[in-house]
């Protein structure tokens, strides 16, 4: 009866977290390609007219004030595993991850497993929420992770931020 209940809870726990990515507010968001600016844009290239040897060419003056741009500090942050777990069911290794007290735009999370000798990484987006910035849900194919025990770690890199998880010990089946 004690194993009847244990399997019952474990069942109930795995679908409730199982729950949380079908619940996921962003699942599956892209967002739309933005238009390229001004200094992004392909230019098409010019061919300088030949000189000759017998003119004279004085070049023009034209000092531009040179733009004086202030290096960015980059700040440390905490990053922090929510969820690590191995879902044979559905065949997939998920992770979900989040930047407590930090809400920012422009980020991305990486996603790195080490388990006997075989290291897989990913990147997803990253985007604010109320209260802190979370990773988009991290799908690794448990086809692609080999069995036994490893390690997961997610960092996040933004423009301002950077930080690694510590590390969380994960048994693939």
């Amino acid at each position: 009866m004690r194993n009847f209940a244990k399997t019952l809870v474990l069942a109930g726990l795995l679908l409730t977290l199982t729950g949380c990515s079908v619940f996921y507010p962003n699942w599956g968001a892209t967002s739309l390609p933005e238009p390229l600016t001004e200094s992004q844009s392909v230019a098409p290239e010019e061919t300088a007219p030949e000189e000759t040897p017998t003119e004279e060419v004085t070049p023009e003056e034209t000092a531009t004030p040179e733009e004086t741009k202030e290096p960015i500090i980059r700040k440390e942050v905490t990053v922090e595993i929510i969820m690590a777990v191995a879902e044979p069911a559905v065949g997939v290794f998920t992770v979900v991850a989040q930047i407590p007290n930090l809400t920012e735009t422009g980020g991305k999370c990486i996603f790195k497993y080490l388990g006997n000798g075989v290291t897989k990484t990913k990147e997803v987006k990253a985007e604010p929420s109320s209260e802190y910035t979370q990773c988009f849900p991290i799908e690794i194919p448990l086809k692609d992770l080999p069995s036994g025990n490893g390690v997961v770690t997610v960092s996040y890199e933004s423009e301002g931020h950077f930080g690694t998880s510590a590390p969380s010990s994960v048994v693939i089946g």
